[in-house]
């Protein structure tokens, strides 16, 4: 306190000294602070004694007597102001409290409890937070009330609201379809419904009056039914009734295979119409040239320096071959020679065309009813297999436009690869759009293997090692490794980074797997041992994916 001073030796207080004059000791020594003038000429004329410090304003608040007069007042509890107080305003709010006393700002909703974290948590709200957006309560019900309630329902047409803001008189809910019974329980038996007569009719049949009386006696009415309960169900179905029922039933069975067999029949006539009206177009003048020689066969003759040539980045247009009418859907070159081009059209034709020469179409491939997803050729070229979005897996002859054999397992086929074995080009695996990558023997037209694992369409199917593996992508994001052969997945590529990989080619020497992310990246792996992915091998630059 201001004005009072103890001496650092020692405070002897005497036994004479009452508590007002130690309190009076209190003094203030502020000379701008004016004294109270009832105060002063109360001491004057010897009243009370004239005290210093806190004790005359203590005595001015009201008039005091006898002890009392000497005794200052002191108010425990003053009055505070704490509003605007940064260090009251900005407190923690508890997660827990239900009502807020004050007005807090953001700033103290938002800021985070701080104290000891026990072990195992991160942070003292976890313990209130068990959802994304905050906390959520679960209303806890036994599986004996829930059986109960729903028994109850179903059984006598009532139960309890479940509601918890239950206004008056809508504790209990009663179904609409039939008459509630309320008073009874799961422990009372529930009257089972007796199968009628009219469960048996058919929609159509009108509802006759009873005729128990030579017809004379007419229908119950609705306020009768609803006084007698009984009114309500028919009699018992007798054998007839239940007879009638098997007949309608058999009779509609029968009807339905008799529609899908003039279905099958008319696929069937379908299938012949289009074996029959498939034809083939030659573009050329003769087939054969006056030594007899096929169009098919190479006449050019390669350069010599063809081996020491190196590849470039295209400088020049050099030629476009227009001949189909919607858009081109796959390019194959004629193996070992690349002296004829194949492509595959939107406008469900195949043509073949020369590359060397007058750069001309040759002949056109007309089989397919819809759009042609992808074509590939035999190992000699003689032959090649198409696939459409028709369903259909064509094989055809390249020199006469014939078509050997088609097959279908009625699903759509989106790839087509040939075994790189010459003596197995009658094998060959599709990729389709069950989920599945089927092998076929064409000489048989059969399905041979079905390697099904993936989670979405196959989008490509590629040999490996000689025709020992084989690598399949699909829209799952997943490529797998096959042994020819087997439906077991010896090798399981997928990454969380990884997108669709819709293509993919093996790089000449056979060493490298090439394909087109739908990231817009060019990505590669081995085509051997392990199939490692090549991280850095990996070419960036496109700015739109697609197929």
């Amino acid at each position: 306190p201001r004005g009072f001073t103890v001496a650092s030796s020692a405070l002897t207080l005497r036994t004479g000294m009452g508590l007002t004059d130690l309190l009076a000791q209190y003094g203030d020594d502020d000379p701008e602070e004016a004294e109270d003038p009832k105060v002063e000429q109360a001491a004057r004329i010897g009243a009370i004694p004239k005290a210093q410090g806190a004790a005359p304003k203590a005595m001015a608040r009201a008039p005091a007597f006898g002890i009392e007069a000497t005794m200052p007042r002191v108010d425990p509890a003053p009055p505070v102001d704490l509003l605007g107080m940064d260090e009251v305003q900005n407190f923690t709010i508890h997660p827990a409290n239900k009502k807020i006393l004050t007005n807090p700002s953001f700033a103290a909703l938002a800021k985070p409890l701080q104290g000891p974290v026990q072990v195992g948590k991160r942070s003292l709200e976890q313990q209130f937070v068990n959802h994304k957006l905050g906390h959520v309560e679960r209303m806890s019900m036994s599986s004996f009330a829930f059986d109960e309630q729903y028994l109850t329902f179903h059984n006598f047409g009532y139960a309890a609201n479940p509601a918890r803001a239950v206004p008056v008189g809508e504790e209990t809910l009663v179904t609409t379809e039939a008459a509630p019974q309320p008073g009874k329980t799961i422990w009372d038996k529930a009257v089972k419904r007796r199968r009628s007569a009219q469960d048996f009719q058919p929609e159509e049949v009108v509802k006759k009056p009873r005729e128990d009386n030579g017809g004379d006696q007419e229908a119950p009415s609705d306020e009768e039914e609803k006084e007698d309960p009984s009114r309500q169900w028919g009699g018992f179905a007798d054998a007839a009734t239940v007879h009638r029922q098997l007949e309608s039933e058999v009779r509609t069975r029968e009807e339905e295979v008799a529609r899908q067999k003039e279905e099958e029949k008319a696929v069937e006539g379908e299938e012949r119409e289009t074996k029959e009206r498939i034809t083939s177009i030659f573009h050329g003048s003769k087939e054969t040239d006056y030594a007899g020689r096929s169009w098919m066969e190479n006449r050019a003759q390669a350069p010599r320096d063809v081996d020491e040539r190196q590849c470039y980045l295209p400088k020049k247009w050099v030629h476009t071959w227009s001949g189909h009418t919607m858009g081109v859907q796959q390019i194959r070159w004629f193996p070992n020679t690349a002296h004829l081009l194949l492509s595959a059209g939107m406008d469900g034709k195949v043509k073949i065309w020369d590359y060397y020469n007058q750069r001309k179409c040759l002949r056109t491939y007309m089989g397919h009813d819809q759009a042609v997803r992808d074509v590939n050729f035999a190992s000699d070229g003689t032959r090649f297999y198409s696939v459409s979005y028709d369903k259909n897996i064509q094989y055809w002859d390249t020199e006469t436009g014939q078509i050997i054999a088609t097959f279908t397992n009625k699903k759509t086929p989106f790839c087509v690869s040939v075994h790189p074995d010459p003596s197995q080009q009658n094998v060959i695996v599709t990729g389709c759009s069950n989920k599945k990558a089927v092998q076929w023997d064409s000489n048989t037209a059969t399905i041979v293997q079905e390697y099904d694992e993936h989670l979405g369409a196959v989008n490509s199917v590629t040999f490996c090692e000689e025709g020992k593996r084989l690598v399949t992508t699909s829209d799952d994001k997943k490529i797998f490794v096959w042994e020819f052969g087997i439906p077991v997945v010896v090798k399981h590529i997928a990454e969380p980074t990884m997108h669709s990989v819709p293509s993919v080619v093996v790089n000449p020497q056979k060493k490298y797997l090439i394909g087109q992310s739908m990231d817009n990246k060019i990505i590669s792996y081995e085509a051997f041992g392990r199939f490692k992915f090549m991280g850095k091998k990996q070419f960036k630059g496109h700015m739109n994916a697609g197929y």
